[in-house]
């Protein structure tokens, strides 16, 4: 794919969307500008404009293999920098209320752990590299509007940190700020409808610590995942290997929670979970830095794909689309996968008469089936709790029914469990999960029982 559909494309914010976004469409514009409201440093550093950025992060398998593609050599450069390959499931030690520890067996698949700052600065290092693209930090957006009336181009409006007020032409905006607003505020002076939005209210507390591996390392994996036990136990908690031989721990409780603010307390936290695992871990291990908190009150999608259409020309991406509960996960995936489906839709789109318009008709109208997955595991898992906010499927029990079954099947099956590992890790469709061969294999488990 090599031919021009632009002259310009500015995309809104450098975070793992609005990146992954300029790998996808650096081969068919002139020029791409990110503009980035935040400082961006040379090092593996925490921003502002992240606010959950010092708290235990996931890369999907399929997320990791969405930015294999779009950047070749990713993976290599993130596991020099100091990623830990941790293999699914040999590594990781999944802890269930109702069936205990998943088996550790080993799939041949692998993620690489990491903290947020250092997977998006490898990912920085990999855009700057493209010859067209250019990274502007402490740029602020304020506004998305016409170039003129009837005008097929927009105009980007920008404040630099010095307080110069700057603007760029652009055939393609991408939002990837995080919570849509520019393109929200272009339909509301457009007179355009808003999107629809779906949220599911989770009132959540992230507490995260960062600490040295503590000697003797008997472990026998480099991940802890361990679930809560709903409705009676609310509180998840995580320990994952990260760079410079340390683990980040985090322990996420909902509602009203007191803060985690001394080593003792914090410890004594992870006491309450399902199993003794991660506390066991913990109890020699001595902080690098102090706790860090962070507060998630509510999922958000806001459906812009179901918009009649969008004005001309703008393309919201990533968490301007969809915000999920960071406990799963699920958000950094989500956007290289979409980035992804970018790169796809652009490549059939760019010989067409109008390859702007069918670029943003084509990415809208397959978006969904990118989200959908993701949200839908992880909003289940949610509305379980009483006392989480939004509209419950009807189906809700069923599906909780089948979940459990499926975990039943999981711990003596290792065909059931790779699958449901797959569809976990965004590598396949849910579809896989109601494949015959599947679906008899999780009944002979549950009759047996």
């Amino acid at each position: 794919m090599s031919s021009l559909i632009g002259r310009r494309a500015v995309i809104i914010g450098a975070g793992i969307g609005g990146l992954s976004a300029a790998g996808a469409l650096a081969p068919c514009f002139e020029q791409i500008i990110i503009l980035e409201r935040d400082q961006l440093t040379p090092a593996a550093e925490a921003r502002s404009g992240i606010p959950q950025g010092r708290h235990s992060h996931g890369l999907l398998a399929g997320g990791l293999e969405a930015l294999e593609e779009l950047f070749p050599g990713y993976k290599s450069a993130l596991v020099e920098a100091g990623a830990v390959p941790v293999e699914i499931a040999r590594d990781l030690r999944y802890e269930r209320a109702d069936v205990g520890a998943l088996p550790q067996r080993d799939f041949g698949l692998t993620l690489l752990c990491a903290s947020r700052p250092l997977i998006e600065l490898i990912l920085r290092h990999r855009v700057d590299a493209i010859a067209n693209v250019e990274c502007w930090p402490e740029c602020r957006v304020a506004e998305v509007c016409s170039v003129a009336p009837q005008a097929a181009a927009r105009r980007v409006r920008f404040d630099k940190k010095s307080g110069e007020s700057k603007s760029l032409d652009a055939d393609l905006v991408v939002d990837a700020s995080g919570r849509g607003l520019p393109t929200t505020a272009l339909l509301d002076g457009l007179g355009h409808e808003r999107p629809e939005v779906t949220e599911i209210g989770v009132d959540a507390s992230y507490s995260t610590a960062v600490v040295e591996i503590p000697e003797p390392r008997t472990q026998n994996w480099k991940v802890v995942l361990t679930q809560p036990d709903p409705p009676r136990l609310a509180a998840y908690g995580v320990l994952m290997s990260i760079e410079h031989d340390r683990w980040m721990v985090t322990i996420c409780r909902r509602g009203p929670a007191e803060r985690l603010d001394g080593w003792r307390q914090f410890i004594t936290a992870f006491g309450g979970l399902i199993t003794p695992t991660i506390y066991n871990a913990l109890r020699h291990a001595r902080p690098v830095e102090g706790i860090r908190h962070h507060a998630f009150q509510t999922s958000c999608w806001r459906h812009f794909e179901r918009l009649p259409h969008l004005p001309r020309g703008v393309l919201p991406i990533a968490d301007a689309l969809c915000r999920f509960n960071p406990i799963y996960g699920q958000g950094m995936s989500s956007a290289a996968r979409q980035a992804w489906l970018l790169r796809a839709v652009l490549e059939r789109s760019a010989a067409l008469p109008d390859p702007i318009a069918a670029l943003q008709a084509g990415f809208m109208a397959e978006v969904a089936s990118i989200i959908e997955a993701p949200w839908t595991m992880s909003t289940t898992c949610d509305l379980i709790f009483p006392d989480t906010r939004g509209v419950r499927p009807e189906n809700l029990e069923a599906t909780v029914k089948s979940e459990a079954a499926l975990f039943r099947a999981a711990v003596s099956d290792p065909v059931v469990h790779k699958a449901m590992i797959e569809v976990g890790h965004l590598l396949q469709p849910p579809l896989m999960l109601r494949a015959p061969h599947i679906v008899q294999r999780i009944e002979e488990v549950n009759a047996a029982a």
